[in-house]
Order: C-alpha cells, then sequence, then structure tokens
C-alpha cells in the first residue's frame, strides 16, 4: 500500500504519519522509518533502499515504512536515476508492506509513484476554539503554547480510482488528531538530509 502524505510546511504531514507508523507499531507491524521516533523502529537511509530495491529474494511482511520528505531523495526532476528505488515501490504490492511518504505537494515525487498511489492524505493545522475548528493562516509558522494545547491536524483522506486512460481521487474520510500527544512520538526539528 503507498500512501502519499501532503501539505503545505508546518501541515502536520509527519505527525499524521507517525501516528499511522505508531497504530502499525501497536498492531505489531516492524516499523522502519527515515527519521526518529520514539517507539522501536528501524532507521534507514537510500542506500539501503537502493539495496533492498536490487535484492529480489526480498519479501517485506508485516512491514509499515514512513519516508519524511521522500522527494529528497526521489526527487521528479531526477526520474532517470529513480528507476531502482522506484521498482521496490511499484513491487511493495506483492507483500504486506505499508510505505508512507511525505511532500509538500505530489508532483515533487517521482511521477512512477503518483501513478500507483493507494491512498491520498492531505494535512492542514486547526485550532479547535468555541467547540468548533478554525484553519490556521498558512503563514503563521510558530504558535504560542496556548495555541499548541489546542492545535489539531486535519487529515482529508483521498482514494485514488484508476480508471483505465486516467485516475481520480475521491474523498473518503475527514479526522482532525489532537496535536500535543503525537508530537511526543517524534523529533519535529529533525532535518531530513538528501545523503
Amino acid at each position: 500500500m503507498l500512501n502519499s502524505i501532503v501539505g503545505l510546511m508546518n501541515s502536520g504531514k509527519t505527525l499524521d504519519m507517525t501516528l499511522k507508523l505508531f497504530l502499525d507499531y501497536c498492531s505489531g507491524r516492524t516499523i522502519l522509518t527515515n527519521y526518529w521516533v520514539s517507539f522501536p523502529h528501524y532507521e534507514i537511509n537510500k542506500d539501503w533502499l537502493i539495496h533492498l530495491s536490487q535484492n529480489e529474494n526480498t519479501i517485506l511482511e508485516n512491514v509499515s515504512i514512513g519516508l519524511d520528505e521522500l522527494w529528497i531523495w526521489l526527487d521528479a526532476r531526477d526520474s532517470q536515476r529513480n528507476t531502482v528505488a522506484t521498482y521496490f515501490f511499484l513491487q511493495s504490492s506483492k507483500s504486506d508492506a505499508k510505505i508512507y511518504f511525505t511532500a509538500q505537494h505530489n508532483d515533487q515525487n517521482d511521477k512512477r509513484l503518483r501513478q500507483n498511489l493507494h491512498k491520498i492524505s492531505q494535512c492542514s493545522r486547526v485550532l479547535f476554539i468555541n467547540n468548533k475548528f478554525v484553519t490556521i493562516s498558512d503563514e503563521l509558522r510558530f504558535l504560542t503554547p496556548e495555541q499548541q494545547k489546542i492545535l489539531y491536524i486535519k487529515v482529508i483522506e483521498f482514494k485514488k480510482i484508476n480508471m483505465g486512460f486516467y485516475s481520480d481521487v475521491v474523498p473518503i474520510t475527514t479526522k482532525y488528531i489532537k496535536a500535543d500527544k503525537i508530537f511526543k512520538l517524534y523529533n519535529t526539528k529533525q532535518v531530513i538530509r538528501k545523503q
């Protein structure tokens, strides 16, 4: 399963992915990430991904992979050099691997990934004020401690539907994640490097 998680800077993409990985960990799955999380996991890098994609005998069973800012490794502008790594993602349907990855826009990711997505999650920040959710301006980068206590991440999940010559996305669910508890599960200031 390929799940792209998109949204502008500070929209909660990594938070949403971390929660998904944590729930998978709680259900008994092995977790692999390219960023630090506070629950048991294995950290991977681009070289590991390329090695894995070249090993025909590799079968990933009961594994969930979280790749923050995947476009840094598989930039859409460098499609020819991405072939080996994208092969791994496209073969993931042969196992029960769940692969989550973040980017600000889906267009940043390699086209082969975009064409084979199962799900797209779009994130944005909202505050819970007077019993309703209020959207935060994208320009407001840093929140006060009071705002952080009432911060939620709005996640709209879309299912990708292939229709022969073209594909479309349809919304399937909207959920709100209380952010402050999830912040403890990962390093919110970690920078993802190209390697």
